[in-house]
């Protein structure tokens, strides 16, 4: 008993070292983001300073960061729920289906997420300009479909590939319809794998800069590109880039505490 004890504790010090390393970049930046403009410039790091909200309150009064982060929101929230909606569709479709080859049909899906993005930006652009969706939110929210439904599909079709087929039979005795079958039955068994689902879809759309950064122009410039901005030739306004970094962080906190208790048991199925 004594010995399992010191063998489990002897693993806190390297468990300790990758929680620090995991967590230094972040404190690191939220203490830059309080420094005054003084404490932001010159190679020795600074580790006492009088803390102040000004980068915050520049941000928000000069700059129009929550304009920003509504776009953002608007953006990756419209992108990650249509991505559900047709996803759980199509998984379901595809986990029910008796053809041949539907698990190839669903890694061909995904290899449409393999796609390097440089490499289909420039027909997105196209397609849109000619059609007058450029710094359009309709065009913008389509484009971010092209990635974040082919993941959202061959997450969900695992998920639902797991849930007994006989479920399926019971209900469709009683006179429900597909429709009725997947959303009054198969997805509350599997709401701990969309949720998962929905996490990673949300955090893939809020994070995704180049198509953001060729597509918008002024209306709806997403939070990612306008930190982008800050980052110049001749310099780096390390105030705004270390609270508008902090700013961005906290919505993604905010979707994960809230879908915690799901996600861990999507993660266990």
């Amino acid at each position: 008993m004594i010995r399992d004890q010191r063998l489990r504790y002897a693993w806190y010090g390297p468990l300790l070292v990758v929680v620090a390393s995991w967590l230094f970049p972040i404190i690191w930046t939220a203490m830059t983001s309080f420094k005054p403009e003084g404490g932001l410039i010159g190679l020795k790091p600074v580790f006492t300073f009088t803390p102040t909200l000004d980068n915050y309150i520049e941000l928000f009064t000069e700059k129009a960061y929550g304009r920003l982060m509504l776009n953002s929101l608007l953006i990756a929230g419209g992108a990650t729920a249509l991505s559900i909606f047709l996803g759980c569709l199509a998984a379901y479709a595809l986990s029910r289906s008796r053809l041949r080859g539907r698990e190839q049909v669903g890694l061909w899906i995904l290899s449409l997420r393999m796609l390097p993005p440089i490499a289909i930006v420039v027909p997105f652009y196209l397609i849109l300009s000619r059609g007058g969706l450029l710094d359009n939110y309709i065009g913008v929210v389509l484009v971010y479909l092209s990635f974040s439904l082919p993941f959202a599909v061959w997450m969900l079709q695992g998920f639902f590939s797991e849930v007994p087929r006989s479920i399926d039979e019971a209900a469709s005795a009683d006179g429900a319809r597909p429709l009725k079958i997947l959303f009054v039955f198969i997805v509350p068994l599997c709401r701990g794998g969309i949720a998962v689902t929905t996490m990673f879809t949300f955090v893939f759309a809020w994070n995704e800069f180049l198509f953001a950064f060729l597509l918008t122009r002024e209306q709806w410039v997403t939070l990612p590109v306008r930190l982008g901005s800050t980052i110049t030739p001749f310099q780096t306004d390390w105030g705004s880039l270390t609270a508008g970094a902090i700013v961005s962080f906290l919505p993604l906190i905010i979707v994960v505490f809230l879908l915690q208790r799901e996600m861990v048991r999507g993660v266990s199925l």
